[in-house]
């Protein structure tokens, strides 16, 4: 099950969600970007499914850079690429330092914003992840803050496998958004994965959602996991 800890971020103190497989391991390891809605239930969701199926994984709470008063709805006026960067290498260290966690590489993957912010860990910080995974994430091709270029600017610094998941009836990112970025990978021959799903909307792994489309969550999860465990089995 899912727990809440206190985590740092350098100087910051802030939570963190996590999940740990049952056994003694080591296991692999997963940082989770979360969507929108922030470490709420469908969060807690993703990092205890990561568990199941022999995952350490942990989400951090990005939300730490929200003044007192304002919430979620507000992010895109406090976060920023430089800031989520730095989130992520932060809870990728936290992994490495856990005695039943294998190796110093982790998987990324991320819904809505997360899924953003995992194209954006692929490019910060290339060296730390194994492989990623984009459910719906818009807004790749626009920067958040002023002091990086948008993520899909600095695509060529990617080393590992990206699989995506999209709805035909989604508008960010739009089928046509998805094709841009699926073509500037291609160009750089960066190996990737996309799935554009019909009759799905953004939001489709969500159950709480009324976009919920169960076919395309299964099928997406499924290939994603397939992903997860290959490449960690890559590491040795």
């Amino acid at each position: 099950m899912a727990n809440i800890i206190d985590f740092k971020i350098g100087p910051v103190d802030t939570t963190a969600a996590i999940a740990v497989p049952s056994g003694k391991g080591p296991f692999p390891g997963v940082v989770v970007g979360f969507h929108r809605g922030g470490i709420d239930s469908f969060t807690l969701w993703v990092v205890d499914e990561m568990a199941k199926h022999g995952f350490v994984a942990i989400a951090p709470n990005h939300f730490h850079v929200l003044p007192p008063g304002k919430g979620p709805e507000d992010r895109k006026d406090y976060l920023t690429d430089e800031q989520l960067g730095l989130d992520l290498r932060a809870a990728a260290a936290w992994l490495a330092a856990q005695i039943n966690v294998t190796g110093k590489r982790f998987g990324l993957l991320g819904h809505c914003m997360g899924g953003r912010t995992t194209l954006l860990g692929l490019v910060d910080s290339p060296d730390l992840w194994t492989c990623g995974c984009i459910w719906y994430g818009g807004g790749a091709f626009r920067a958040q803050g002023n002091k990086l270029p948008p993520p899909t600017e600095r695509l060529d610094a990617i080393k590992v496998p990206v699989a995506g998941f999209y709805g035909k009836e989604d508008t960010n990112p739009s089928p046509e958004d998805v094709k841009k970025l699926d073509e500037l990978l291609t160009r750089l021959k960066k190996p990737h994965d996309f799935h554009l799903y019909d009759n799905t909307p953004h939001g489709f792994m969500n159950p709480a959602s009324s976009h919920y489309r169960e076919d395309s969550s299964n099928h997406s999860w499924t290939v994603a996991l397939k992903l997860l465990r290959e490449q960690a089995a890559a590491l040795g």
